[in-house]
């Protein structure tokens, strides 16, 4: 098992979206054909995605605001801001990737130095691989179907509404935004408004399952390495004439396990704080909107709902598991036989668990912490905002 073989859904993801995937010198660059039409899309994309959100907040002040009963004016706002969170997520990935690139290169560099060439039997790599492989795939197989149902279920309404012979056609679009041109009943123009969606979300959402790959590969080859750690730790013997040398090997090797745990969360930190804010807003008003909205709308909603928990989930997930690995540094430090060691040997054991008494956690810019505790958390405040809002269109 290579360590290149943990970065296939990556890739794919990295290809769906337009964008080059991650190279450094050991990988090796890849020629991509119509590389130039790539790099158009991916920009194309991007300022798209950046229209959709400044469209959001136009389409809201000039609906959503106007509107004549506060029944309608929830109903517009829960959909438009369902929608702008989506789209903010969306252009917080295209940020990280394009602006935190070259640091996640250099830390996939990193652990692909660290993968374990030798001393196997202390690591569990079929395991981990497995373990990688069955996230990343249903998270792709996840977001592909998102990706079809979001494009697909406006031009499925509009056709269902023509079949039905529905005098006032919805015209309804991915995202509600405002457009400069006309939309609706504009042949030409939905067909262009439809476009600049697709393309907006095509990148924001592969570019998303491509960030939530990546951080699943340093998360487990974290996971793995502190895995390991703790094996060679409890199977370190405090009488063999090599035990001072091969102590402070473990020690560097955990002093570096943590320096690159800190640059993954340095170079992710903007994606776990846009996240619990804009989940947190999101499961809100898309409940609040599936709540009120007939039928077809409320799926287009319900979509988004589901998009936004899997999508917290899965960080929160992560967080909650190389957590779990470092804390067994402190434990394996301590239950192996110290107590025959030297005093040397048992001073430098201390030091280490003194580093190791403090799990590792991810932190969202060094405040909350990324875990599953904080996604349910983010749930019960989700569910607090939604009983306020419903209770005020109750009380209309």
């Amino acid at each position: 098992m290579q360590f290149t073989d943990y970065l296939k859904y990556p890739d794919i993801a990295c290809r769906w979206s337009w964008a080059r995937r991650l190279e450094w010198p050991r990988r090796g660059h890849e020629k991509i054909p119509f590389e130039k039409l790539q790099t158009v899309c991916y920009y194309l994309g991007s300022f798209f995605m950046g229209y959709q959100n400044i469209g959001g907040v136009v389409y809201w002040c000039l609906y959503a605001l106007k509107a004549k009963d506060a029944t309608t004016f929830i109903i517009e706002t829960a959909q438009v801001f369902g929608s702008l969170m989506l789209t903010c997520v969306g252009f917080s990935k295209i940020w990280c990737f394009t602006r935190r690139r070259n640091q996640m290169e250099d830390v996939m560099a990193e652990l692909h130095e660290l993968y374990p060439t030798t001393r196997k039997e202390h690591y569990r790599l079929q395991h981990h691989y497995d373990w990688a492989d069955l996230i990343m795939k249903y998270a792709n197989l996840f977001y592909f179907a998102f990706y079809i149902f979001y494009n697909g279920s406006p031009l499925v309404l509009l056709l269902w509404e023509y079949i039905t012979d529905d005098q006032n056609l919805s015209y309804k679009t991915q995202a509600n935004a405002w457009y400069p041109w006309k939309v609706r009943g504009s042949a030409w123009g939905y067909a262009l408004a439809i476009w600049v969606s697709t393309m907006a979300g095509n990148l924001g959402i592969f570019l998303t399952l491509a960030i939530l790959n990546i951080l699943c590969v340093c998360t487990v080859q974290l996971v793995m390495h502190f895995d390991g750690l703790a094996t060679q730790l409890l199977n370190l013997d405090a009488r063999h004439p090599q035990a001072h040398q091969e102590l402070k090997h473990l020690i560097r090797y955990h002093r570096q396990l943590i320096d690159i745990s800190d640059k993954t969360n340095e170079i992710f930190d903007s994606i776990f704080l846009t996240s619990l804010i804009c989940s947190t807003l999101a499961i809100c008003m898309t409940s609040v909107a599936v709540l009120l909205l007939d039928l077809a709308p409320a799926l287009k909603n319900i979509n988004g709902l589901l998009a936004f928990l899997v999508y917290h989930f899965m960080l929160s997930y992560l967080g909650t598991q190389i957590n779990l690995a470092s804390e067994k540094i402190l434990p394996a430090a301590f239950y192996n036989n110290w107590y025959e060691g030297d005093l040397p040997y048992r001073k430098m054991l201390l030091i280490l668990m003194l580093r190791a008494s403090k799990p590792y956690k991810w932190k969202t810019i060094k405040l909350s912490e990324v875990s599953i505790l904080n996604y349910v958390d983010t749930l019960k405040t989700s569910y607090q905002m939604y009983a306020c809002v419903r209770s005020m269109n109750l009380q209309v």
